[in-house]
């Protein structure tokens, strides 16, 4: 691993792989979990349309009501039910961002088991950062799929993904990954985009064109997240992320990338630990 670190390719490989796909620094992330977890035996894919297209099906018929954060969880043993901001149920299924969790933004009353308490602290939250950029021509070679560029400081927009298979527009994305997410994260409209033309034009050259468009992500900065997704940091235990799959006085259970190891960090990891806790539900309550 020394070596590898400081040979400037070996480095670049480490971070586009690994950082980008844990989501977290190189020094940060357990070496006995970082790849533990389970591979989904499927093709990836790209949803030009955006996740609604997953969406809109699951949440038809369902009173959904935004720009409500959960403040306050009160479990109410002699009811068995369970108060959330004042209002009843009969069970609560919390699926908040692990960084609600670490913020303390949710109070659990009483407090949750100490068990998964030291779960939230010891489960590691990085970031990793996109910015989609649009251009009136591509000054990029089209046929290919996903450039690697080596950068400084490491991390910095070294991997770029062509759009134009995908869409009928000319678009880059970028993507930003270990501690250079955090900072990315940081940087207003205008610097994201300076800073990621920065690379590009010292790849493809001084004379390419400004974008006509932008989109960009910040997780880190985002106050109904805090961070992009789940990762075991140096410490962290495949047990904490197991401490969510029960749920808390019989009342609330756990939905959420963060709950399931497997398939941590992943769209694919947070339904299915939302099918789990639908079916633990559903035998809980038609059990004799």
């Amino acid at each position: 691993m020394p070596d590898l670190l400081a040979d400037p390719w070996g480095r670049w490989i480490l971070a586009s792989v690994t950082e980008f796909d844990i989501g977290a620094s190189i020094d940060k992330i357990s070496a006995r979990n970082a790849y533990a977890d389970l591979v989904f035996p499927k093709d990836d894919v790209i949803l030009p349309e955006g996740y609604d297209q997953i969406l809109a099906p699951l949440a038809e018929g369902l009173d959904i009501r935004l720009n409500r954060p959960v403040k306050r969880v009160e479990f109410d043993e002699d009811e068995d039910g369970v108060y959330v901001d004042g209002e009843w149920a009969d069970y609560v299924v919390c699926a908040v961002p692990l960084g609600v969790l670490k913020a303390g933004e949710i109070r659990f009353e009483p407090a949750l088991p100490a068990r998964m308490r030291e779960a939230v602290e010891n489960i590691g939250l990085g970031s990793v950062t996109k910015i989609a950029l649009k251009f009136e021509t591509a000054f990029w070679d089209e046929d290919t799929q996903y450039f690697g560029l080596q950068t400084a400081p490491v991390g910095r927009w070294g991997y770029w993904v062509n759009y134009t298979p995908f869409v009928d527009e000319n678009i880059l994305l970028g993507l930003s990954f270990g501690d250079y997410a955090f900072q990315a994260d940081g940087l207003s409209d205008a610097d994201i985009t300076r800073d990621a033309m920065e690379v590009l034009r010292n790849v493809w050259g001084t004379d390419i064109p400004q974008p006509t468009a932008m989109l960009r992500t910040k997780w880190s900065q985002d106050p109904l997240f805090h961070g992009a997704y789940s990762y075991p940091k140096t410490g962290t235990q495949i047990a904490d992320f197991e401490a969510f799959e029960d749920p808390v006085l019989d009342r609330l259970f756990w939905a959420g990338e963060h709950t399931l190891f497997d398939y941590h960090g992943t769209t694919h990891g947070a339904l299915l630990s939302g099918r789990r806790a639908a079916h633990i539900l559903v035998e809980w309550e038609t059990s004799p």
